[in-house]
């Protein structure tokens, strides 16, 4: 009798289908992770359009008046609480921003027109003085650590999906390529800045104090709305704060490429743009504005 014998695969035919994956697998992956960058680009681009747009909405509401809080110097001055990333976002999940920098979501100006549904947790001001006391507005049973919950009181319009932990974080560690637990968005509240720039520029300039420099700002970007909208940086992602700030650039931004990072501008338009530079010895120095954009008033003379 003839013993039947079934049809199965050779260990050469087995290891020539998994040379065959693993080749499909190593030409599919960079494409599939490149498709992976492109949708979180996009994704960033449509988050800062959507800024903007809040920015629009509340600068219209409010006169032209900027979407932080002013520098200390004036009426309704606010100290640190002024710093470029508390015009929206959530509270810091840690770290020490969050007790040294950070406002909470009722008191981020952009948060009831970039997210009218979500709670804020409490109510804004009617005075200035309530500004001190934030803790005076929280909504019935909630405390200080409940707005520390990462799963609590989140505004995703203002989170980069490319900002993630162990990612290039600014602010929290104040290095120029310092890398943290947390993302830009769990340390600060936001992925994303608003231009302060021109006033950083220009309040170091001894002939004028702060409040004067910051009350002129809010003239020269109602000025700005009407005259170059298209040109003129309103918000733009973490690491390009340190461009200004420090003269440099991280070694990877969010988007993974140095010296490339997303903007939006008043028209409520975004893209991702590349930081040019002078040479001053052995430095460099950004190019504040350029053919293609603004971070300062080009007619302000400092």
């Amino acid at each position: 009798m003839r013993r039947a014998t079934s049809a199965g695969f050779t260990l050469l035919e087995l290891l020539v289908v998994i040379s065959i994956i693993a080749l499909l697998a190593g030409l599919l992956l960079p494409a599939m992770s490149e498709a992976r960058d492109a949708a979180r680009t996009s994704t960033c681009l449509a988050h800062l359009g959507m800024v903007a747009v809040a920015s629009s909405l509340y600068q219209d509401d409010g006169e032209d008046w900027m979407p932080v809080r002013q520098p200390y110097g004036f009426e309704g001055g606010g100290g640190n609480a002024w710093s470029n990333f508390n015009h929206g976002g959530r509270y810091p999940t840690g770290g020490t921003l969050g007790t040294m920098f950070c406002v909470y979501p009722f008191d981020r100006m952009l948060n009831k027109y970039a997210h009218p549904t979500l709670p804020r947790g409490g109510r804004e001001p009617r005075t200035p003085e309530e500004w001190d006391s934030p803790s005076g507005r929280f909504d019935p049973g909630l405390g200080p650590r409940d707005f520390m919950i990462a799963t609590r009181f989140n505004f995703p319009i203002f989170e980069c999906p490319a900002d993630a932990a162990l990612s290039a974080n600014y602010q929290e560690g104040g290095g120029i390529n310092f890398v943290g637990p947390r993302s830009c968005y769990q340390a600060i509240g936001t992925s994303y800045l608003f231009n302060v720039s021109w006033f950083q520029q220009a309040s170091g300039h001894p002939r004028r104090n702060a409040s004067w420099y910051w009350q002129r700002g809010v003239k020269m970007f109602s000025r700005a709305r009407l005259v170059y909208p298209s040109q003129f940086i309103a918000y733009f992602d973490d690491p390009f704060d340190a461009t200004f700030w420090r003269h440099d650039s991280p070694d990877v931004t969010h988007h993974g490429r140095a010296d490339i990072n997303s903007v939006s501008f008043l028209d409520a338009h975004a893209e991702q743009i590349k930081t040019e530079y002078e040479s001053t010895g052995q430095s460099k120095w950004p190019i504040y504005n350029t053919a293609k954009y603004f971070l300062v008033f080009p007619e302000y003379l400092y």
